[in-house]
């Protein structure tokens, strides 16, 4: 794929080159970056970019953070990364409008202790999640003008392994949704659901997001590919035996685990092909998660397949197709076809 434009959002290429650089020589963690201006990002559209894990590396994230000139709101599930906060403050004291929100249910408040304290000591506004909801979301908004939507935390350890990927969303009436749902995040007291969040075409937020999966398996012609970390949700896993029972081709990456071990029985006895990384130290970890049908609609974004994720958490996926994002939806489909290839089937 051919590198993208010249510029992110009005941050000048040279800014944005002297970023990467600097976050490449300052990085806590393992992985080594390239020099090209967007380091291996897979795809551009006119309104999203693919940036896929763990080729890319981080520093196009950090970068977008660092190259703010009026205001970031980040919405993380974990955030350890040294450069990200660190990026964080500079923003805050270079007079950047700069919010976070981290989760702080399920161990949220135990892994992200230590940032909070230093972006509070730092004097960024920080707020810890309500404690009854899981806020799985992964989301840097930049100037209003660039939504960063991950599969993946802020956490370096899983850098160099974890399967993951961001896309960095331009389209205005998504950014739009996100900022303002991130207001809403930031500002409603604490009770045991997120607030409702701002809808748009192209966004599918949890809680109730079960029913737009629902909806693109069931609409689907011809086939299915699912990558995800978890498969557990009766709903979908009921959804996937009817597509491949009505003759669809239904294909799934995971990683091994027991928890959903059950839930790979049922669709390949169904006749879903499932291919499986063994679940290792060094080898790759699947934490992507994607819902492609007919190798021209996708969902990419937070959500697991699981009921909790899907009903519960706070979340956010993309859902994109051939006619908004047909480079991305390509790239998807070749990343999906290479680690299908490369797992052990079951």
């Amino acid at each position: 794929m051919s590198v993208g434009p010249n510029s992110i959002d009005d941050v000048p290429l040279t800014k944005v080159l002297a970023v990467f650089a600097m976050t490449a020589v300052t990085w806590s963690g393992c992985m080594v970056f390239p020099t090209s201006p967007l380091p291996r990002a897979h795809a551009v559209d006119a309104d999203y970019q693919l940036i896929q894990e763990p080729d890319a590396g981080y520093a196009p994230i950090v970068g977008l953070i660092a190259g703010a000139a009026r205001s970031v709101r980040m919405t993380m599930y974990e955030l350890t990364d040294p450069a990200a906060v660190n990026a964080l403050i500079d923003d805050h004291n270079r007079g950047v409008d700069t919010k976070v929100i981290l989760d702080a249910a399920f161990h949220g408040r135990k892994t992200n202790a230590d940032t909070f304290q230093q972006l509070s000591d730092a004097g960024v506004e920080v707020k810890w999640a309500p404690n009854g909801v899981i806020y799985h979301q992964k989301t840097i908004t930049v100037d209003d003008a660039t939504a960063a939507v991950g599969t993946g935390n802020l956490t370096p350890q899983y850098y160099s392994t974890s399967r993951d990927a961001w896309v960095l969303d331009r389209n205005p009436a998504d950014v739009a949704a996100i900022a303002a749902t991130f207001d809403t995040d930031f500002t409603t007291p604490p009770s045991g659901r997120a607030p409702d969040a701002t809808p748009a075409p192209d966004l599918i937020w949890s809680p109730q997001a079960r029913a737009s999966f629902l909806q693109h398996i069931d609409q689907a012609v011809t086939s299915v590919d699912v990558t995800s970390e978890e498969l557990k949700d009766r709903a979908v896993i009921s959804a996937l035996d009817k597509a491949a029972r009505r003759g669809l081709q239904c294909r799934i990456v995971l990683t091994e685990n027991p928890a959903w071990a059950k839930g790979v029985a049922e669709v390949s006895a169904a006749g879903c092909s499932v291919h499986q990384f063994p679940d290792t130290k060094t080898g790759l970890y699947m934490h992507e998660k994607i819902l492609l049908t007919d190798n021209a609609n996708l969902i990419i974004g937070s959500q697991n397949l699981s009921t909790t994720s899907l009903l519960e958490n706070r979340e956010l996926s993309l859902a994109l197709d051939n006619g908004t994002a047909p480079g991305l939806v390509a790239a998807v489909e070749a990343t999906f076809e290479a680690d299908y290839a490369a797992a052990p089937a079951q």
